[in-house]
């Protein structure tokens, strides 16, 4: 028997398979909301109501409430900023009625900053807000802007 050959082109492509199965995107929903409230001092002992929505897509948050419920169970994360002068304030993160995180902050002439942010696991129905008590010498100066954000992780 003789040496093998040299190796050949290669072959023309194969005929297409059959198709897959159909399936659902496993893409979850999401549930993302930032408001502000600006130009007036919120009351006490009640959720903020937020003077403007940045984002609410999927109106989870109501807007008419200042109350977040929960509709698609899982870990959040809430963010808040405020931008004082003048005045005193002290916010509240509240959970279904009890404060889960508590922020104190103190302004006169200057401007001053104060933000807090917490993970938390939801279930369908939770309602989470911000409570904000702001005491000021002086309301016709006193400024207070606050920003609220929360979003599924």
């Amino acid at each position: 028997m003789g040496f093998p050959g040299f190796r050949g082109p290669p072959g023309l492509p194969g005929l297409p398979g059959y198709p897959g199965p159909n399936t659902k995107c496993p893409c979850k929903r999401e549930s993302a909301f930032t408001v502000k409230l600006s130009g007036k001092l919120p009351s006490p002992s009640k959720p903020v109501n937020f003077t403007e929505v940045l984002y609410n897509a999927q109106k989870d948050f109501g807007e008419d409430t200042g109350v977040f419920t929960c509709e698609l169970p899982g870990n959040y994360h809430f963010l808040f900023d405020v931008e004082l002068r003048h005045c005193k304030v002290i916010i509240w993160l509240m959970k279904d009625k009890s404060p889960v995180l508590e922020k104190h902050q103190v302004s006169t002439q200057e401007i001053r900053n104060l933000s807090g942010m917490l993970t938390l696991p939801l279930s369908k129905g939770d309602k989470v807000w911000l409570e904000a008590e702001v005491e000021t010498k002086d309301p016709e100066q006193a400024l207070a802007i606050i920003y609220f954000s929360g979003f599924l992780i």
